[in-house]
């Protein structure tokens, strides 16, 4: 058996080689992130495997998408492939030497020593239908973002155009107000609009309508032609934004239903939240404990102990920030929904915690119950939590 450590890189991948006695076997291949580089991969592989009957494990540092090809190309050779935490990777080099040198050659080595001292190794394979969920929920996370951004200067020009609008609306990201703003972008036009024409815009009733044309007359906004514009193609970008939103909500629920995870029947846990959670953790046996996935989502307080003192402090938030955000939506989300998670929420503001710090408590309780469901593959039951 030989075990391959790559330190992938965006041009060029480095890999090492430790036999079956810990003995490095190679250390010194390099080849290109490219078509001939993954050929130039391919003959050396096999070159490697002959003596040993093709008995290969390869590790990669979970580096985000310059992993994705490589990972995708030893799979269709059928090598089993598996994929570290870049976390775990760090903190296993910090245990085999106290001296600060980084090479790629070294940290493809390294790698190869973090697989062979595996005795599971296959807790860190995650199959094509979770890493495919997660390339989704990142994407769909960025173009919320986006999306974000383009409210946020949506909201300051009506704030400078027609400051009494929101007041009138209330939520100024109706689908009817979008449409109304694109037809009549300013007072200016509001105002000369005939009613029967607003009232035309769906959802929109003839009392809204009609406050909406009073204020026209009263504003004292700023009817700039290049805020008009502005306007209208901020309206525009939202709207595609939600589309494609849409769009991909559809596909990461398709998934989700092959996929038929337990912790989607956590009350409170919707298919936007459960797809990141899901996505984030990979393979639930990457843990061996619920502490050591709330670690990973960032979520454990840090601690000092010397001697006398011993302090612990905020949270480390270190690990996938994704997971973290979602973990604690979710708990919001339970504390709304679920009897159970609510008397928890309100146990612990009674302990005298403030509202968020009693929040990431219900977030951690939430992580062992996820913990113990992806384990066992049961449903979530109520009334079996303490």
């Amino acid at each position: 058996m030989l075990y391959v450590g790559i330190d992938v890189a965006k041009n060029k991948h480095d890999l090492a080689v430790i036999d079956e006695n810990g003995n490095i076997f190679s250390q010194n291949f390099r080849f290109e992130n490219s078509y001939l580089g993954f050929q130039e991969l391919q003959n050396h592989l096999s070159c490697l495997s002959e003596p040993f009957n093709g008995e290969i494990r390869i590790a990669l540092e979970d580096t985000g998408h310059y992993a994705y090809n490589l990972v995708k190309f030893l799979r269709k050779l059928s090598y089993p492939v598996f994929t570290y935490n870049a976390l775990l990777i760090r903190e296993f080099v910090k245990s085999q030497s106290l001296r600060k040198t980084k090479t790629d050659v070294k940290d493809a080595l390294m790698i190869a020593r973090k697989l062979y001292g595996d005795t599971n190794s296959e807790r860190f394979e995650v199959d094509e239908n979770t890493q495919e969920l997660k390339e989704l929920t990142r994407y769909q996370n960025r173009l919320i973002q986006a999306r974000s951004k383009n409210k946020s200067l949506y909201v300051r020009l009506l704030d400078i155009m027609f400051p009494e609008f929101a007041k009138i609306v209330g939520n100024v990201h109706n689908n009817y107000v979008y449409e109304l703003l694109t037809s009549y972008p300013t007072p200016q036009k509001i105002k000369h609009a005939h009613f029967d024409s607003l009232l035309k815009i769906k959802r929109l009733t003839a009392v809204k309508a009609g406050q909406i044309q009073e204020a026209a007359h009263l504003t004292i906004g700023n009817p700039s032609p290049a805020l008009q514009i502005e306007l209208i193609q901020l309206i525009s970008t939202i709207r595609h934004y939600d589309q494609q939103i849409d769009e991909l909500q559809a596909q990461i629920n398709e998934l989700l239903i092959r996929i038929d995870s337990p912790i989607l029947s956590i009350t409170g846990i919707g298919n936007r939240l459960g797809a990141i959670i899901l996505a984030e953790i990979k393979n639930i046996d990457n843990f061996s404990s619920p502490a050591q996935l709330q670690a990973f989502a960032g979520l454990e307080p840090s601690i000092y102990q010397s001697g006398q003192m011993d302090n612990s402090g905020r949270m480390v938030k270190r690990g996938s920030h994704y997971l973290r955000y979602a973990l604690i939506q979710a708990a919001r989300m339970a504390t709304v929904y679920s009897p159970h998670f609510k008397a928890y929420l309100k146990l612990k503001i009674s302990q005298g915690k403030h509202y968020f710090v009693a929040l990431s408590h219900v977030a951690k309780k939430l992580i062992r119950v996820i913990y113990y469901l992806l384990k066992t593959n049961q449903k979530f039951d109520e009334t079996r939590l303490r």
